[in-house]
């Protein structure tokens, strides 16, 4: 089972099947870590597909797109959504650093009495407009989301450190990702398809061990930054790291290390 609301989101040897292209053609690679792509190489190409809902609530959108050979700017590609009588639900423009692929996720509420059409366009780019992994699906709870919590509950900790939940190449949340990542892989978010942790395979019963789970990162994470640090006495200022880190280890012990005291139990899927 895929996690998609839509169908061939990542075109994965199927080219361009179940999406209805205007110019638009199929790409096996890009030479990067994508494989299996959408190519939208002038102005007006675009790929769209319908699909319906079966509840209404709020649902992700998710697709990651590059401009080729130049910087996206706003205008030049952009990602649309339509109800069946042709109005406009949503328009999101697709802007990016040049030769980056770059990550587009936002919400948006759903009608499941409603028909839709999501269409990406390369309206103006000067270059080609990569596009993959197009998804919409309903989350429990977003990677964002469980960073700025995280965030939050550390308070100074997370200030003192510089902690940030900014977006910054690879680490989509900032210096919360690997703790997302390792806290997904605890409670078996995992895409069966490629290995990696991944957001949708989240159950709302699951949600609040992977809150735990990414604190207790952290907080790992915290511990070893402070034990690394030594105690500074100058004149009547004095920081002691070690109280700092022997605090955190308290704190981590407290909770178990990086386990939570409970029992996961999950839905078994079968594909």
């Amino acid at each position: 089972m895929y996690r998609n609301h839509l169908i061939n989101g990542r075109f994965d040897n199927n080219g361009l099947t179940s999406w209805n292209a205007s110019g638009a053609t199929y790409s096996p690679a890009d030479g990067d870590d994508h494989y299996g792509l959408a190519v939208l190489s002038t102005g007006g190409d675009y790929i769209e597909q319908q699909f319906t809902l079966s509840r209404t609530r709020f649902y992700t959108i998710h697709v990651n797109f590059k401009g080729v050979g130049a910087e996206l700017t706003a205008g030049q590609a952009t990602l649309t959504l339509v109800d069946n009588d042709g109005n406009a639900v949503l328009t999101q423009n697709l802007t990016g650093e040049a030769d980056t692929w770059t990550t587009l996720s936002f919400t948006a509420g759903l009608n499941q009495a409603e028909s839709y059409t999501l269409r990406i366009t390369n309206v103006s780019a000067s270059g080609d407009v990569y596009v993959d992994d197009v998804w919409i699906w309903f989350l429990p709870e977003s990677r964002s989301s469980i960073a700025a919590r995280i965030e939050e509950k550390l308070g100074r900790l997370a200030d003192d450190r510089n902690l940030s939940t900014t977006s910054s190449g690879t680490k989509t949340e900032g210096d919360f990702t690997y703790a997302i990542d390792a806290a997904l892989r605890m409670v078996g978010s995992i895409d069966p398809q490629t290995g990696a942790p991944d957001i949708r395979w989240l159950d709302q019963e699951s949600v609040q061990d992977a809150l735990d789970y990414t604190e207790a990162e952290m907080l790992e994470q915290l511990l070893n930054d402070y034990s690394a640090d030594v105690d500074l006495t100058i004149g009547p200022r004095k920081e002691s790291y070690s109280q700092i880190a022997k605090s955190l280890g308290s704190r981590l012990g407290n909770k178990g290390g990086k386990g939570t005291g409970r029992v996961i139990q999950r839905k078994l899927h079968h594909e």
